[in-house]
């Protein structure tokens, strides 16, 4: 009778071996694809559920309800003079003929008088001067870029996974400043100081403390009472100023939140008023809560208004 070499004989025991060992080893796991590292100068907003809202202060358009937010990045300090001018001087050259001046109380402070049209015709010049896919078209379809006059954008006429810069919603603006504490008026808890954000110290609500009237630090006497961006300690997100200093123009049309629960949300689709969030460094604490909704027509710049872009999270 033909045998097998011997070689042969024992490779194939081996082998019967390894597949018997095998079959009692569960399956490996393949790990999930790591999150990319959040671009230089944003952080990183963990996707997930968080309470949207308040229940402490009682306003009507404040209601506590559920909201869950995908990831993205969050720039973390207000946009400087310094920032929307380097971007201006770039889009003025390339298309963007209708980008404001702006002001600033220095370079290293946020800037203002700059319109909710403008900064995000200001995110689109970004994403273009670096080479990445603009957010905002002037068309469903996506094809003829936002750069001038004043188009009433839709939700549709966002490229919501382009790679570019865009205004955050209301629900990412307030999750990021939440910065994972629930259930608290600030970023950081339920009373506010001087020591903690750039504000104005009204002197008549229980929950603010400290030396009265406009940042002591930062009042010269005129305006804008601006303070450099990053002042003031970051929230557990690395976010600085998102209580007070610039109030903060949000991609959202005003209008009612509801009781439901929520995914992504962008907001109502008609109107032309236009969110903003975090108050400013002439505003009472009252403005300065996270939950608080600030409102003002697109077309609108004013002194102490200003923004921070976000950016989607591209796999």
């Amino acid at each position: 009778m033909n045998t097998l070499p011997r070689f042969l004989a024992l490779a194939m025991l081996t082998l019967l071996a390894l597949v018997a060992v095998r079959a009692q080893i569960p399956d490996a796991k393949v790990p999930e694809k790591a999150q990319a590292p959040a671009p230089p100068g944003f952080a990183l907003i963990p996707a997930g559920e968080f309470v949207m809202g308040a229940a402490l202060d009682g306003a009507a358009d404040e209601p506590q309800h559920k909201v869950n937010v995908s990831a993205f990045y969050m720039q973390k300090s207000l946009v400087t003079k310094v920032q929307w001018d380097d971007v201006r001087a770039w889009g003025l050259k390339h298309g963007y003929i209708d980008l404001p001046e702006g002001t600033g109380k220095a370079g290293d402070h946020p800037v203002g008088m700059v319109s909710w049209y403008a900064v995000v015709k200001w995110c689109n010049a970004r994403s273009e001067k670096e080479g990445l896919v603009p957010s905002y078209y002037n068309d469903v379809a996506h094809m003829k870029l936002y750069r001038n006059d004043y188009a009433d954008l839709t939700n549709e006429m966002v490229k919501w996974d382009a790679a570019g810069y865009r205004l955050p919603t209301e629900a990412e603006w307030e999750k990021a400043a939440r910065g994972g504490l629930a259930g608290k008026r600030f970023p950081w808890g339920d009373t506010i100081s001087h020591s903690k954000a750039n504000f104005f110290n009204f002197g008549n609500m229980a929950y603010q403390t400290g030396s009265a009237g406009v940042h002591p630090d930062f009042d010269q006497g005129d305006d804008p009472g601006t303070s450099p961006v990053g002042s003031f300690a970051a929230n557990r997100y690395g976010l600085h100023d998102m209580a007070g200093n610039a109030s903060e123009w949000c991609w959202d049309r005003c209008g009612d939140h509801p009781a439901a629960a929520e995914t992504d949300p962008n907001g109502v689709l008609a109107g032309s008023i236009r969110a903003l969030r975090g108050g400013g460094w002439n505003d009472i604490p009252y403005y300065c809560r996270v939950a608080h909704r600030s409102t003002a027509f697109a077309g609108y710049a004013f002194i102490s208004g200003g923004f921070r872009p976000a950016r989607s999270v591209v796999r």
